[in-house]
């Protein structure tokens, strides 16, 4: 017997709920298939549960934006009936005024229009994405599957952190002192060395863009009960770049890559000497990779995804070994194409268990740290370099930016290959008096 959860009172009319697993005693006499079965009918029931509050929400949510619409072709602006209330005596009569028009004041549904009688909605937090997702539906078409499945999935931690910390909630109930428990719970994990400021922000962050887009978007009355919520000390840790030395003395060593799956090794290669980004990269189509031109080059561009910034539409030669790679794959990187995560984590481990970390702190996109650094070193002007790297420099925009021939000149100058003659990175040891 299950008793019912008093927040699903409104969708399951059964206080208690018995429900048979199927399993004779006799054939399961220390009852762990019974066990196993009634938490399966459990879970079920919970799942059932919690679609049937959501679609009522959802239901709820739908009837409003009726209703606006039904109050707009009335020329009226939907409001609920307790700000009806309060408005002037002229309005209130303009509001009776356009149901005596016609058969309206029949129609239930205009009559509730007009005088904001349909409920606001009330969305659970359980729900809150889902309901972000529909309000940012214009801008996630752009993007791919990936970046959707990486959008949610921020997100939706976060919220389920929050259910924890303070229940299922309906989001106009959120109050400062849930807010307050919430930080409370990632400032104790961030004190006990679980996670950094800085993810607990971006929790925060999460929760308070979705709050705020969701109310705005249904016109909910919440309050700001998150704002000025910040755990301190959040500083992000730049990931350090790898040296030239290391990159030609241990990443390009004869055999160094040679047991690395032939797109991670080729993505590793095309980053040292293009500085893309690790999901540009695997992203590149065939009509994007251009071969067969005087200067080689790949073309960055939003195909069936968002780009990170407006900047990182660009074009960057090929030289050396990163033209080698992209030989090898002209079509792309079919198996990690929308899959930056999993290339990343597989590109990592593996210079982990190689010995190919110049220290603990270094990662793969370091290699991207790397070419900026030795553009810099080439004295390449800062337009040229922000170019180059995608960077979004809050500046206007003018012309049509650096051509090819101008980014190969410094991209020939700062081209790593292997058994070049680089200086070793020199270690500063502090002495003791």
């Amino acid at each position: 017997m299950r008793r019912r959860p008093p927040e699903f009172a409104e969708v399951e009319p059964r206080v208690n709920i018995r429900i048979s697993t199927g399993i004779r005693i006799r054939d399961d006499r220390a009852g762990v298939k019974a066990a196993r079965a009634a938490r399966t009918i459990e879970s079920d029931l919970e799942a059932s549960w919690r679609a049937k509050a959501g679609q009522g929400a959802r239901d709820a949510v739908l009837a409003l934006e009726d209703a606006r619409e039904r109050a707009r072709a009335l020329e009226l602006s939907y409001k609920p009936i307790e700000d009806v209330v309060r408005e002037s005596i002229e309005d209130i009569h303009r509001r009776l005024t356009a149901i005596e028009v016609g058969n309206r004041r029949h129609d239930p549904v205009t009559v509730a229009a007009a005088v904001g009688g349909v409920p606001l909605p009330t969305i659970k937090l359980s729900g809150l994405v889902d309901e972000l997702e529909i309000v940012r539906k214009a801008a996630l078409a752009k993007y791919s599957r990936g970046q959707l499945r990486k959008w949610r999935s921020g997100k939706k931690r976060a919220v389920e952190v929050l259910i924890r910390v303070i229940g299922d909630k309906a989001i106009e109930r959120i109050s400062r002192d849930d807010a307050l428990l919430y930080v409370d719970h990632w400032a104790e994990r961030v004190v006990d060395g679980e996670v950094l400021a800085g993810t607990a922000n971006r929790n925060l962050t999460h929760i308070t863009g979705a709050l705020s887009a969701v109310a705005r978007r249904h016109r909910l009355p919440l309050d700001a009960v998150f704002k000025g919520l910040r755990l301190e000390g959040a500083k992000s840790r730049p990931r350090p770049p790898f040296s030239p030395w290391w990159i030609v003395n241990r990443l390009l060593a004869p055999g160094a890559l040679d047991t690395m799956n032939a797109e991670e090794r080729a993505v590793v290669l095309i980053m040292i000497n293009t500085g893309a980004r690790p999901s540009e990269i695997i992203n590149l189509r065939e009509a994007r990779i251009v071969l067969n031109s005087s200067i080689p080059h790949i073309q960055l561009r939003p195909d069936d995804r968002v780009l990170k910034t407006e900047q990182s539409y660009r074009d960057i030669p090929l030289v050396g070994i990163a033209l080698d790679a992209m030989r090898q794959f002209p079509d792309g990187f079919p198996r990690y194409r929308d899959n930056g995560d999993n290339l990343s984590r597989a590109v990592n481990k593996y210079f982990e268990e190689h010995k190919l970390r110049e220290t603990a702190e270094h990662v793969l996109y370091s290699l991207r740290h790397s070419f900026k650094d030795r553009l810099r070193e080439a004295e390449a002007p800062d337009e040229l370099t922000d170019e180059l790297m995608g960077h979004d420099t809050h500046k206007p925009k003018y012309g049509d930016g650096h051509g090819l021939h101008l980014k190969l000149r410094f991209l020939e100058k700062i081209a790593l290959a292997p058994g070049m003659d680089v200086p070793r990175p020199i270690v500063l040891v502090r002495v003791r008096a």
